[in-house]
């Protein structure tokens, strides 16, 4: 089985796909950290250097060779926007990924990414001020696609870890 798990940033899709994938005895690859590894740079620095459209086509391009050599059991956690793509919601749908949306409330997204702002090419010049309404908004704008595209929805509310792994895996039946 090839699954993916997506959602919005600081949804746990890394965290949570590694634990999936042992638990599994799955391969776990992150798709951002393949985009680092293939092109020697951070996402930040892919955003600030060539622009968040450069880094959209290179995510693409690496998920489609990832799919290419990839054939067996695998946990894929993408970037909180690749499922927002319309050419790599179809790479996943023709090469048969069960797409897992990870869907986390606005106000635990805020307590989760307002101290990783740096790391968060979107949120880097957001003003704290600003910040709650901004992912609120981003949220909003990106919730129906994540939901129209989602094989299976898993909501997270303030449980933990354990609590939201074992979660997934009923949803998955895989109990």
């Amino acid at each position: 089985m090839r699954i993916t798990l997506y959602g919005f940033m600081g949804a746990g899709k890394t965290t949570l796909g590694k634990a999936l994938a042992q638990r599994l005895d799955y391969r776990f690859v992150d798709l951002d950290a393949e985009i680092v590894k293939e092109t020697g740079k951070s996402i930040p620095d892919i955003f600030a250097q060539d622009s968040e459209i450069a880094f959209r086509k290179i995510e693409h391009q690496v998920l489609k060779e990832f799919i290419k050599r990839n054939k067996d059991n695998v946990v894929l956690a993408l970037g909180g926007g690749a499922i927002l793509q319309p050419n790599n919601r179809k790479l996943l749908e023709l090469r048969g990924f069960l797409k897992v949306y990870l869907d986390v409330s606005v106000p635990e997204l805020i307590n989760r990414l307002k101290n990783d702002k740096e790391y968060r090419p979107l949120l880097k010049d957001i003003p704290d001020a600003d910040f709650d309404g901004f992912i609120a908004a981003l949220h909003d704008s990106r919730k129906d696609v994540y939901e129209r595209h989602a094989d299976l929805k898993l909501s997270i509310a303030n449980e933990n870890f354990e609590t939201v792994l074992n979660k997934l895996y009923m949803l998955l039946n895989l109990n």
